[in-house]
């Protein structure tokens, strides 16, 4: 019966019906004639009537066939495909056949156009790209071969003129489904020459500007754009005219434009379907498609896990352990025998709690619209225990509007504590009488004692800050009120009571290094052979924290049952791995060094010197550590078997992504949406989609309603078969000989290395025995050879002799990392040049710890002595670092300390050596977050100037969250505003000295900001030096 209620709650008709119109076609292209219009739907191509009628299947793949276009001759059909894991352009004949593959690197390509003689395909790509990595214009032929890059600092939907002599292309990091953003994070058409050459920028709206399309006359150009109505419509403008809207659409924006080939007629998508408009009457009418299809895939899968679990909980007796895979509860034994499934629900169950006495297992659940409580027992007469039960049965114990969070039972069994709405609430084990125990702030952690007459909870306040307090598990009282135990206002959590119920171990933020490990003591220290007692100490209690790890940065911890030892989750060799401390300090040790990314860490109770944690695989492992060494640590066997429904699957992801943001979003008004709505609008679609792909973008849709930052659902839809290396050379992309001519070799890079005799010029003509030709791919002789030697035949520049040169393949990321530090080193450069080495310059790439330890590094290794620095945030995705940067630029002159010699110099030092000289900081529309916050303050407290482009007013606290099926969701949930109470969400951070770069120069390596930062920095330098106090010449020491 239970089963019959699910499934109709979670009902979904089929697909279409003959007599249905389909709903959520994409990416439509015109036939050269304009009567036949290509799409995707369903991930597969079809083509249908102009005049709409019912639909004739292309392609049939399980993964995701995309983005046709015909070529002018009206013979092929190009399109973007995932076949092999990445997005490759794909050929067919028009009318149907056998895909070519034209390209094959592991980077996505997408195509955007051919050329008007049929010859070539554009698309654009991230391979091969400069800093930071944005997409690029190349052509690759339709017989295969060479691919070629066209545009140089971004390039995308560029499409050829009739002539073939310009590219209009698209300009700008605009995210396609936002509604009604304005701001510097835009998009703009521009337009080159064909070889990419003589850029100039045809719109100046500062909305939404993309899918450029040419007239025949090659004087006037289509597109889409918000300028007219606020809403994006199509609108046509000459080259150099103003921008006049062709439709009129008001309630849904166009996307996804392209026109045919004769010029006649433009289809693209609306709402949820096709529309053609027709330039000649001017008139747009919705396309009436019937599609009968087949599954692609089947709807019900059959699917096995071995790894994957989200979390894990073990029993009272440690003898069996539930957790939880794809959100259904399983059960096993400790030695991983036989699997049981507990849970039989398309919702996502998770949460796990075991009642002390085994019996029952709480749990929580959206199976009923909301995140409320459950709980699991047997029902089986025969076999009443609950580990050895054949059926169970779920009850609710809950049913409110908020989502609760962090239920577990106290360890007597009376009550059971939860989180809701940031309220610490206990219950009854049935779900009766409830009792707030702690009403105000927010909190978000919490721990029962032992004996269950106390709880530890850590709460925040709105400034983030958070406090651990102990608080009477029956209730505060005027006697025993609930106490602050760490008075150290920055971040502490993560706690653990040991079982013993004398010690504490939580994570703080307490030296502004990052997260520690540390430990309290609830007694005060006894004489030696006294026993402490139980009672806890409260006068200075707070005073009693150790930090026995060190400066070990960790994100987890737990302690022992007797406190004398804390795990922790800790930095290794290869990434994060287990780490073992003595809770009084003195001894560390790390237990693995694998990067297992332990979390879930907790000490057996039964077994002293065991432990169990959750890898980053989603296993469940067991260690122990003891005077023998380390044994495991060992994996804890499973096998989960489950049917899973695609169309439940699927439901239950967007009703996951919605709820997230009606509980969470920063704005209770929904910036003006009405959210409610905007789930009814878009749930039927849900059953349209059978890919993530089309899933993924019908939740964008929706979530561009709320135009809003920090939005986005992402997951790993596959991986290439193939990765493609990369040698750490850059090619001259005008070079049009058979081979390949090295334009540079990129430093730190493998052709960088000794016994590597290359250099800029040389000629590379054969890879791996493959002589070069126009037909050679070169990313496929590359393909699977990252940590692979390539042998390349090369030549010098004047055609010597040639010779043979082995060098080890590179991924692609590490090949960013060395794009990276190029234009730093250069940007660093420039500025020396510049200023006659008087000022320096530091990039800070994002407000995270790396980024801040970098800027660090930089501040006092290379740049303390200079006269001024032009600090740089541009392409900085944000973090939340910002103060603690900006401590390191606040210090000011206050004393001179003089020398025998007559040398004098200023003593800035607190912890470190404080920046008291002329700043400038460099920002751009591709500063996010906090890298707009940071320009805030810099200017607010009156540090420098800001040089170069309004940030994109992208700027909302945010968190992750993961969903069912493991993609992840953003979910932004606090705004941010100045002291004058202005949101800083879609309100950029305004430069004092706007400067706006050009393709063209950046192609030629000039970086206009750059310079005029230094001019800026050199004349406040110098005003400086006027206003300094005569006798401190010196630059800053420390005695």
């Amino acid at each position: 019966m239970k089963r019959i209620v699910i499934a109709a709650l979670f009902f979904m008709p089929p697909l279409t019906s003959a007599e249905e119109p389909i709903r959520f076609a994409r990416s439509p292209a015109l036939s050269p004639d304009g009567k036949t219009v290509a799409f995707s739907y369903l991930g597969d191509l079809w083509t249908v009537d102009a005049k709409g009628g019912v639909a004739r299947p292309l392609t049939r793949h399980e993964k995701h066939d995309f983005n046709p276009v015909y070529s002018p001759d009206g013979q092929w059909l190009a399109f973007s495909s995932n076949r092999h894991g990445q997005y490759d352009v794909y050929l067919m004949p028009a009318r149907g056949g056998r895909p070519r593959r034209l390209t094959f690197d592991s980077a996505d390509d997408h195509v955007t156009d051919f050329s008007p003689d049929s010859k070539h395909v554009l698309f654009m790509s991230n391979r091969e790209t400069d800093l930071p990595g944005r997409a690029e214009l190349f052509s690759v032929p339709v017989t295969g071969g060479r691919v070629r890059r066209i545009s140089a600092f971004e390039g995308r939907n560029g499409v050829y003129s009739p002539k073939g002599d310009q590219i209009a292309y698209v300009r700008g990091p605009g995210f396609w489904y936002r509604r009604g953003y304005r701001g510097s994070t835009n998009n703009d058409i521009w337009l080159s020459k064909s070889d990419g050459t003589n850029n100039r920028r045809i719109t100046t709206h500062n909305g939404q500007d993309d899918y450029p399309m040419w007239a025949a006359d090659g004087k006037t150009l289509y597109y889409v754009s918000d300028v007219a109505t606020g809403l994006a419509n199509l609108v046509k403008q000459s080259i150099g005219g103003k921008p006049v809207a062709i439709t009129h659409h008001k309630d849904e924006f166009v996307r996804r434009a392209r026109i045919s080939a004769n010029g006649e007629f433009i289809a693209y998508e609306c709402g949820f379907d096709l529309w053609i408009h027709s330039i000649k009457d001017g008139k747009s009418r919705k396309l009436a498609i019937e599609v009968h299809a087949d599954y692609q895939v089947n709807p019900e899968t059959i699917q096995t896990f071995t790894t994957g679990a989200t979390e894990f909980a073990w029993s009272p007796d440690e003898k069996h352990v539930a957790f939880v895979v794809h959100g259904e509860i399983f059960l096993t034994t400790r030695a991983g025998g036989v699997t049981k499934r507990l849970t039989h629900s398309p919702a996502f169950d998770h949460g796990l709690a075991w009642s002390p006495d085994g019996k029952r297992l709480l749990f929580v659940s959206d199976r009923n619209g909301h995140q409320d409580i459950y709980s699991l027992e047997a029902n089986d007469p025969d076999h009443p225990d609950f580990v050895r039960a054949h059926r169970y049965q779920v009850k609710q114990l809950t049913d409110t509007p908020q989502k609760e969070i962090g239920v577990s039972f106290s360890p007597d069994g009376k009550r059971v504590a939860f989180v809701r709405a940031g309220k610490l609430v206990t219950m009854d084990p049935d779900g009766k009488n409830e009792k707030v125990l702690v009403g105000q702030g927010q909190v978000f952690d919490y721990e029962w004692s032992p004996d269950s007459r106390w709880v530890c909870y850590a709460r925040a306040d709105a400034s983030f800050a958070s406090e651990l307090y102990i608080i009477p598990s029956s209730g505060a009282t005027a006697q025993d009120p609930a106490r602050n135990i760490t008075r150290f206002a920055t971040y502490n959590g993560g706690v653990t009571w040991s079982r013993l119920g004398n010690k504490l171990a939580f994570i703080s933020l307490r030296k502004g290094i990052g997260f520690t490990a540390h430990v309290l003591s609830l007694q005060k220290p006894a004489a030696r052979g006294v026993f402490a007692g139980n009672a806890i100490d409260w006068d200075n209690i707070h005073l009693r924290v150790k930090q026995p790890a060190g400066l070990l940065l960790t994100k987890e911890c737990s302690i022992s049952s007797d406190g004398n030892k804390i795990a922790f989750r800790g930095p290794s060799d290869l990434g994060e791995d287990l780490w073992v401390a003595n809770a009084n300090g003195g001894s560390v040790t790390r237990i693995t060094n694998e990067n297992l990314q332990p979390t879930q860490i907790q000490w057996s109770r039964f077994f002293p010197g065991q432990i169990y944690f959750r890898d980053g695989k989603g296993n469940c492992r067991a260690v122990m550590i003891g005077g023998t060494g380390v044994i495991g640590p060992n994996i804890v066997p499973f096998n989960a078997r489950m049917a899973i429904r695609q169309d439940e699957l699927f439901l239950e992801m967007f009703e996951q992504s919605w709820r997230a943001l009606n509980e969470e979003f920063y704005d209770a008004k929904f910036h003006g949406a009405d959210w409610k709505a905007i789930r009814t609008k878009y749930r039927p679609i849900v059953r349209h989609c059978v890919l993530k792909e089309d899933l993924y973008t019908l939740i964008s849709l929706m979530l561009g309603e709320l135009n809003a930052s920090h939005l986005g659902i992402s997951g790993k839809l596959g991986s290439p078969d193939q990765q493609t290396a990369d040698l750490g050379l850059l090619f001259d992309p005008t070079h049009r000989g058979l081979d390949l001519k090295i334009a540079e070799i990129l430093k730190g890079g493998p052709a960088d290395q000794r016994g590597v005799n290359l250099r800029a010029g040389d000629r590379v003509v054969a890879i791996d025995g493959f002589a070069l030709t126009p037909k050679t791919n070169v990313s496929r002789l590359l393909n699977d050879k990252v940590g692979e030697v390539v042998t390349l035949l090369v030549t010098n520049a004047e055609g010597g002799a040639q010779r043979r040169v082995e060098i080890r393949g590179e991924s692609r990321a590490k090949l960013n990392e060395f794009m990276y530090e190029r234009w730093v080193a250069r940007n660093a450069k420039r500025v020396a040049d510049l200023s006659g080495g008087k000022l320096g310059y530091i990039h800070i790439p994002n407000m995270q710890e790396p980024g801040l330890e970098r800027f660090v590094r930089a501040l006092y290794s290379d740049n303390f002595d200079k006269e001024g620095i032009v600090l740089d945030v541009r392409y900085n995705g944000g973090g939340f670092t910002h103060d603690q940067v900006l401590n390191y630029l606040v210090g000011k002159e206050h004393t001179i300390f003089t020398h025998r010699d007559g040398s004098s110099g200023l003593v800035l030092r607190s912890f470190d050596r404080k920046w008291h000289k002329p700043l400038v900081l460099l920002i751009n529309n591709r500063s996010y977050s906090d890298a707009e916050i940071f320009p805030h303050a810099f200017r607010t407290l009156g540090l420098g100037k800001l040089v170069g482009e309004p940030t994109g007013g992208f700027v909302i606290g945010t968190r992750n969250i993961k969903l069912i099926d493991g993609s992840t969701f953003r979910t932004p949930r606090i705004g941010v505003h100045t002291l004058k109470g202005v949101n800083m969400e879609k309100e950029g951070v305004r430069p004092d000295i706007l400067v706006e770069p050009h393709p063209d120069d950046l192609a030629r390596g000039i970086d206009v900001q750059l310079q005029r930062a230094v001019e800026v920095l050199d004349r406040d330098v110098t005003a400086w030096k006027k206003t300094r106090m005569p006798a401190s010449g010196g630059s800053a020491t420390s005695p």
